[in-house]
């Protein structure tokens, strides 16, 4: 009973705290209610009034900025229409409203590199003032005696290999350690004054240094040695020529312009390997060089933030790289997927300060690994010495691009449409305002065939063993670069601006069709050529200063007869002693037929193809590959030919022009057209005995000029060569066993990608098709076909046969009912069975004669019934020329 009376009281005080309890409750409640429609109220009564006027003036503030965006994209374009007419489309219209509208969506108002690094206060209207050009010319002129920023090239040391592990070492340069040097103009032009800055790229040493250097052919010692003097000209008395041989990372660049919208810069590159590969005698410039195979050779690349950057940063000069190695094609930005290069854009205020337009990284117009590894029976790209030099022709040469920054500044001006309108060069001076550094990713050469990110193709290199952790790139000032490299006007303009008002004389109008062929390009069909005032042949045996003869027979006969639109002549005369130059004949035509391009850059290796150290004419091979980057994207058709080569029409066709029509409209897939070539040989009827400057081998026997006594025979002054040469070795069709081996070409430059010489080594195929196998020196049918020489046209081939080559001919021809040989008579017999003569219905002059020389010996050629058809045409058209 005592527990009970003690719990009671407990159990009778709980309720009554629960009681309390609720009643404080129920107070929290209606006091809380009561504050909550006080706000309630509060935000009805007073703060919801005074927002309406507050967001009724944010949204008044946002329609005021979007009017302003529109109104500065059309006062952007009205000024783009303005200032350039019709040549810029719709397409640039589009681009200008997507950078405003990007530009209006993230909040900027001012260009800014590509990298989103920094931002750039820079206005491109100060590039495109002519007054504001001038300020900054004179300025320049005043500080360094030029008008323009230097041409120039840092050096960096070798590229370091770890012994141990076999890995990369970080290139932990810095500014100081590099070695600058510049290549500043001889004279007072700008460096686009001669149709692009091609003239200015130092690529050799000159020939007046042949005696400290050695000569481009049959050198006796490697360049390695001399490197440095062939780079800086640190010997006394010597310039600087070439740097590449001093940092083998720098692209042996050969030509540069813009395209044609100013998107892109486009950079024709030959491979300096190349040019002596005997292992005997060059095996230090072999290995030294092997970084310019590396160049050809595509890493993925991205970009890198302060976010992500790994502990290597803290040892890179304190500095914060922007660049990095990717481990994979899907690690890499997406236009850093395939690329070897760094490109920066840049420019000068008029104070001098240097602007950095922006940058971007390089792209390639297909992967040159991946196309040397599609080649039957290819080897790795960089073969052992100790296996021989493999000789791959498609990579001679090779292509890159960089983007033009997709910039526009506060007034609506974009970088690519100042390029593209010409604004950015002083002309005539021809003095540039925009300049692109080129920056080479350094990386070891792959020396496995099957490279790396090939589509479909499994590779052993193993990135992370290769690179190791050296993958973070080094800022551009601390990297070894090409610096200042102008850009000039683009290809267009260039020939805009020369156009002149000269007439052509009239062709005979049974043969040249004006009729434009089914294109919307500005040419149909044109020609490139390399050409030079005076030559040496193939391992110097001979000089020849015939060249203006050759190319005005050439120019007259395939622009006004043969149906050609325009011939590109690329003037290789710079590389000689003398001053002369082509521009004597080129000038005879109009601008709009003919153009003349310089190019001094020389061959690196004049041997022929069988000498141990087997030539290479890296001159040629960039001149096609510049003329097809160049013009090839307005043109339809295009040929590379040499001066002594013609291309004649058979069958029911008058010129080439309208059997292309036809091909054009008939046959859609067919890309390249081949003609198979034999070298022609002088027909002994049109030559007379030589009389020129005392040659050994040449003798006139008893003092007769008869030709048939003379010891040695040269072309008759009086004749064309086209007449002269017109006897071929061979029937028609050509045989196909060997003629195809020095075939020239007429394709379509969209199609094909790289041509060389002969043959047509890359094509849109490696990228339609990269998982297909690609031939040698062909491309599969119906891609390409042979020319029918009988129904179609040929290749008429008058290479030069020199007086002393005739010595004592009529000794090694054979006369007729004689069982001698013809192999070694190096003049041509006619035969009286002519070509094309089912076609023609004339009578043939070339028939068997006592008054013709010929008539005694037996005959070793075939004269064509067309050519001689065309002859006096030829010879009309030269006359009108020559009588201006």
């Amino acid at each position: 009973m005592g527990d009970t009376r003690r719990k009671r009281p407990v159990l009778a005080e709980s309720g009554g705290a629960q009681h309390a309890s609720h009643l404080r409750v129920r107070s929290r409640r209606r006091k809380a209610s009561n504050h909550e429609n006080r706000f309630s109220g509060i935000l009805r009564n007073e703060c919801f009034p005074a927002l309406v006027p507050v967001l009724a003036i944010f949204g008044v503030y946002l329609f005021v900025c979007w009017i302003m965006v529109w109104v500065s994209m059309y006062r952007s374009l009205n000024d783009i229409d303005d200032d350039h007419g019709q040549q810029h489309h719709f397409n640039k219209r589009n681009d200008i409203i997507a950078m405003r509208l990007e530009q209006f969506l993230s909040g900027r108002r001012t260009a800014e590199s590509a990298d989103s690094q920094s931002h750039v206060q820079f206005s491109l209207s100060q590039i495109i003032d002519q007054d504001n050009a001038k300020q900054i010319q004179s300025s320049l002129l005043a500080k360094t005696g030029y008008p323009q920023l230097t041409l120039g090239a840092y050096l960096e040391p070798p590229l370091s290999i770890d012994e141990a592990s076999g890995k990369m070492k970080a290139r932990v340069h810095t500014a100081q350690d590099l070695t600058h040097v510049t290549y500043p103009l001889n004279e007072m032009n700008g460096a686009c004054s001669k149709n692009g800055a091609q003239w200015i790229l130092p690529t050799s040493h000159p020939i007046t240094l042949d005696h400290y250097f050695g000569a481009n052919v049959f050198r006796k010692h490697p360049m390695y040695d001399k490197r440095w003097e062939l780079a800086n000209g640190t010997t006394t008395g010597i310039r600087g020529a070439c740097p590449v041989d001093a940092d083998p990372y720098l692209p042996w660049i050969h030509d540069i312009f813009p395209s044609d919208d100013g998107s892109n810069i486009e950079f024709v590159i030959s491979n300096k390997r190349r040019c002596n590969t005997d292992p005997n005698v060059f095996k230090l410039d072999l290995e030294n060089l092997e970084p310019q195979v590396g160049n050809m050779q595509p890493v993925p690349v991205k970009r890198l933030k302060s976010g992500n950057l790994t502990q290597q940063s803290n040892i890179l000069a304190g500095n914060t790289p922007r660049y990095s190695l990717a481990t994979s094609i899907g690690e890499a930005d997406e236009d850093g997927e395939a690329t070897k290069f760094i490109c920066r854009f840049h420019t000068v205020d008029t104070d001098l300060n240097p602007v950095v337009l922006g940058e971007t990284l390089s792209k390639y117009p297909y992967n040159p690994e991946h196309l040397n590894y599609r080649k039957k029976g290819s080897r790795p790209m960089l073969t052992p010495l100790d296996k021989g030099h493999d000789e791959q022709i498609w990579n001679s040469v090779y292509q890159i691009s960089c983007s033009v920054p997709k910039m526009i500044d506060a007034n609506g001006l974009s970088l690519a449409n100042v390029i593209a309108s010409g604004q950015s060069v002083s002309m005539p001076q021809g003095i540039p305002s925009i300049y692109v550094d080129l920056i080479p990713i350094r990386t070891p050469v792959r020396k496995s065939r099957e490279g790396f990110g090939i589509p479909g193709v499994s590779s052993s290199f193993d990135p992370n063993v290769v690179w190791g952790d050296a993958r973070i790139i080094p800022l551009v000032e601390n990297s070894g670069r090409w610096s200042n490299i102008p850009i000039c006007n683009s290809p267009k303009v260039d020939e805009q601006l020369e156009v002149d008002t000269i007439s052509t004389p009239d062709a005979p109008s049974e043969f040249n069709d004006e009729s434009s062929g089914p294109t919307e390009k500005k040419h149909f069909l044109a020609a490139c050529v390399w050409a030079s005032q005076s030559f040496s042949t193939r391992g110097q045996t001979a000089m020849t200063d015939s060249s203006e003869d050759r190319l005005l027979e050439f120019l007259a006969y395939h622009t006004q007869i043969a149906g050609f639109d325009h011939v590109y002549v690329y003037d290789n005369s710079d590389t000689s002693l003398s001053n002369n130059t082509l521009a004597a004949v080129t000038d005879m035509f109009p601008k709009e037929h003919v153009s003349r391009v310089p190019w001094p850059h020389r061959v690196c290796n004049n041997n022929r193809p069988m000498h141990p150290n087997p030539g290479e004419r890296s001159s040629q091979y960039a001149a096609e590959a510049s003329c097809r980057a160049r013009y090839g994207p307005d043109t339809t058709w295009m040929a590379s030919l040499d001066a002594d080569e013609y291309l004649i029409p058979t069958g029911m066709w008058k010129n080439l022009r309208d059997w292309l029509i036809h091909v054009t409209t008939n046959e859609k897939d067919t890309q390249i057209l081949s003609f198979f070539q034999t070298r022609a040989l002088p027909n002994v009827d049109a030559m007379v005995p030589y009389d020129g400057a005392s040659i050994q081998a040449c003798k006139t026997s008893r003092g007769d000029t008869d030709a048939i006594l003379s010891s040695c025979l040269m072309k008759n002054s009086t004749k064309t060569y086209m007449e002269t040469y017109n006897c071929e070795p061979t029937t028609h069709p050509k045989p196909q066993s060997w003629a195809w081996r020095a075939k020239k070409q007429i394709y379509r430059p969209a199609f094909v990608l790289n041509h060389f010489v002969h043959y047509s080594v890359a094509t849109r195929q490696i990228i339609d098709r990269p998982d297909l196998d690609s031939l040698r020196f062909n491309e599969r049918q119906p891609f390409e076909r042979r020319v029918n020489e009988t129904s179609e046209g040929y290749l008429l081939h008058s290479k030069s046969t020199l007086p002393e080559m005739t010595a004592n001919w009529h000794s090694k021809c054979p006369l007729k009912a004689t069982s001698g040989s013809i192999k070694d008579c190096k003049v041509g017999i006619p035969s009286s069975n002519m070509l094309g003569v089912d076609i023609v219905s004339e009578e043939s002059e070339f028939v068997e004669s006592d008054n013709l020389v010929s008539a005694k010996f037996e005959s070793n050629c075939y004269p064509h019934m067309l050519v001689k058809r065309l002859v006096p045409f030829l010879e009309v058209a030269m006359k009108r020329l020559t009588s201006v």
